[in-house]
């Protein structure tokens, strides 16, 4: 497990929501998050209101093999663009992990789930990506 603390802005997290499907976001730093929304709302929001109504308080960070954490400043950076922008949201075709996989490789794709986001950005990293537990 990681401590929150020491994850650095730009890094790829998820929750779990109700065990059945997963929240993707991105780090800012500071205890923020950038998330799409439902209502296609793009926004930064607390980790516990990225937790709040989904399946608890777990949070997960992209890692490598040795533990090291996926962050670029620029993700960050792009994300935070595009807080209070509004996107069409859809739960399959413009969803949160379509949105980070955009963050991240700064471009389209066709991500529409937690499955399609992993593999997307395995090749991206030319990795395989290993999920560390935060310390909240």
């Amino acid at each position: 497990m990681l401590k929150l603390s020491a994850v650095a802005a730009g890094s790829l997290v998820v929750c779990e929501i109700y065990h059945l499907f997963e929240h993707s976001g991105i780090y800012l730093g500071d205890g923020l998050i950038v998330e799409l929304a439902g209502t296609g709302l793009v926004r930064a929001i607390s980790v516990d209101r990225f937790l709040q109504g989904r399946s608890g308080n777990h949070l997960l960070v992209a890692s490598d093999a040795n533990g090291r954490v996926f962050a670029n400043p620029a993700v960050a950076h792009h994300a935070s663009q595009l807080i209070y922008s509004y996107q069409p949201y859809d739960l399959i075709q413009n969803n949160c992990h379509r949105f980070c996989c955009s963050c991240i490789t700064g471009r389209a794709n066709t991500v529409t789930s937690f499955f399609d986001l992993k593999a997307e950005l395995s090749q991206h990293w030319r990795t395989e990506i290993h999920w560390q537990q935060l310390i909240l």
